[in-house]
């Protein structure tokens, strides 16, 4: 299921050609979104990680990855 018409927007301004509705990170940033923890938009396309997941930068600075071992989550340095 997509994302409000407003999320989409940001997205697909962000990353016209890599905008996935279904994406992991999409999803988990929405979710983030919901509970009051807005990330700003993603200023860097998902980028793959040598352990197989991807990650995914953001203007608050924050970082979101995944791995299919553990989901989505709040990257850590």
């Amino acid at each position: 299921m997509s994302g409000s018409y407003i999320d989409d927007v940001v997205w697909q301004a962000a990353q016209p050609t890599d905008f996935n509705p279904d994406s992991a990170i999409y999803k988990y940033w929405r979710e983030l979104r919901r509970s009051g923890q807005y990330l700003g938009a993603p200023v860097t396309p998902e980028i793959s990680t040598p352990d197989g997941g991807v990650q995914q930068g953001f203007a608050s600075g924050a970082v979101i990855g995944w791995h299919p071992d553990v989901g989505a989550c709040l990257a850590s340095d």
